[in-house]
């Protein structure tokens, strides 16, 4: 284990190290420090020093602790990520190494220079913040962790939710400034943006109906109609004792269907059937299970499933993490390194 830990960090006189080095170099001169790179050494204010560098996504506390434990050899450590945690930085500052958290901190330790500040983004460029979670935002988690592997760009993601590339860049931007998407990697933290995304999932304002999904599925259609319930879960995977048993739950894409379907609520009489307008309007699909004369509805993907579940925290996220659908949740190391 330890070797494998060790090679992460990044030889001198490499791409990699170089290109590392320029963005520790940005950091420091948005300070206002006079710096410079001279063959493979960072020269602030006149004083060399040669750091290891390593370079990671999201590394986790526990990243950093089997890190800090695998030792870094002769000379002063710079971790350099697209984000560092709050504890994580407390492990790495526990035993004198430093970071740069590309969200906009640096901390530089070494003998003659101490410096720990937040900073300017990278490329000059200031972080961009705010709220997440709007209807675009959801999309744009949603694809993320239906895609974990793919890195989201704007140019990627918009054309398949069907939204504009300068709204999509504009909340991957957000995404990146909240520390939920790398801003250099592109790759979503995972699985923190899985939970974030399920903390965060409207879930309420179902309306109940005294009819069978077969009966909704036919006067709506089965374009209309996606199901989300455990049943759909089981379907991808989940285990779910007695799920069949249970009220369907589905999403409906339009309002007009919905008013169709309000007609089939009847208080005094059982609920067969719960449903809801849909959250979001790119709704990833579980392509095994398409509709047909006999079910005529759509089968959520998994992802779309799990995190619809997991916005119960109560018994859901218990569901969810047994599933073991959760994308990193496994490994825990989040994006690509």
């Amino acid at each position: 284990m330890t070797g494998t830990l060790c090679s992460v960090f990044v030889t001198a006189g490499t791409q990699e190290h170089d290109e590392l080095l320029g963005e520790v170099l940005d950091a420091v001169r948005s300070l206002g420090l006079d710096a410079q790179v001279d063959h493979g050494a960072l020269v602030v204010d006149g004083s060399r020093h040669a750091f290891l560098l390593i370079g990671r996504a999201h590394p986790t506390p526990a990243d950093l602790t089997a890190l800090v434990r695998s030792g870094g050899g002769r000379g002063p450590v710079v971790v350099v990520a697209d984000r560092i945690s709050d504890a994580g930085r407390d492990v790495l500052r526990a035993d004198g190494w430093g970071w740069l958290d590309r969200r906009g901190h640096v901390r530089l330790w070494a003998p003659g220079l101490r410096i720990e500040s937040p900073v300017v983004g990278a490329g000059g460029d200031r972080v961009t913040t705010g709220n997440v979670w709007t209807t675009v935002g959801l999309e744009i988690a949603l694809h993320a962790l239906v895609h974990p592997d793919d890195p989201v760009t704007a140019r990627r993601v918009a054309p398949v939710l069907g939204r504009s590339v300068g709204a999509t860049h504009e909340m991957i931007s957000r995404f990146a400034g909240n520390g939920l998407i790398g801003p250099r990697t592109h790759r979503p933290l995972l699985p923190e943006l899985f939970w974030e995304t399920a903390a965060n999932w409207p879930d309420g304002d179902w309306l109940p109906l005294a009819a069978t999904i077969e009966q909704v599925g036919a006067r709506v259609g089965a374009q209309e109609l996606v199901r989300v319930d455990e049943r759909a879960a089981t379907l991808g995977g989940a285990r779910i004792a007695a799920a069949g048993a249970l009220p369907a739950r589905c999403y409906v894409r339009s309002p007009a269907a919905l008013r169709k379907l309000r007609g089939l609520v009847d208080r005094d009489a059982p609920t067969r059937c719960w449903v809801r307008r849909a959250p979001v309007t790119w709704l990833p699909l579980n392509g095994e299970h398409l509709p047909d004369d006999a079910h005529p509805w759509a089968v959520g993907h998994p992802v779309l499933c799990a995190v619809r579940l997991a916005a119960d925290p109560a018994r859901g996220r218990e569901i969810v993490e047994d599933w073991g659908i959760v994308p990193g949740a496994v490994t825990g190391t989040g994006g690509a390194t």
